[in-house]
């Protein structure tokens, strides 16, 4: 048995989990927010036997799209660095980071 959590952004959330949902797994949805952009993002935890784990992550890349955004060099948000017109930088956000772990025990009660 596996349980794994993937880190989602929350634009994808809602899709994902009913497009794991309506595939037969239970998931448990976490709110969390990263720490380089301080964004809100969604965790999405389930277990499930391994057989199922290629089948789940193939939803994930599905459901989990990259997006392009901008924000301002981490630098020009310093405290005591000043910029009169911090430079916007392209970035890459998005997608899934999905994180495994065997199980060793699991109790329903």
């Amino acid at each position: 048995m596996k349980l794994l959590f993937a880190v989602v952004q929350n634009e994808d959330a809602k899709k994902l989990i009913r497009a794991l949902n309506d595939d037969g797994f239970a998931v448990t949805k976490i709110a969390s927010s990263g720490g380089f952009l301080q964004g809100g993002n969604t965790t999405v935890m389930m277990g499930m036997d391994d057989e199922r784990v290629e089948q789940a992550l193939e939803i994930i890349r599905r459901e989990s799209k990259v997006r392009k955004r901008y924000t301002v060099a981490p630098q020009a948000t310093m405290i005591g660095y000043t910029m009169s017109n911090p430079t916007p930088i392209e970035i890459t956000v998005g997608g899934a980071v999905v994180f495994m772990c065997d199980v060793w025990r699991y109790e329903h009660f």
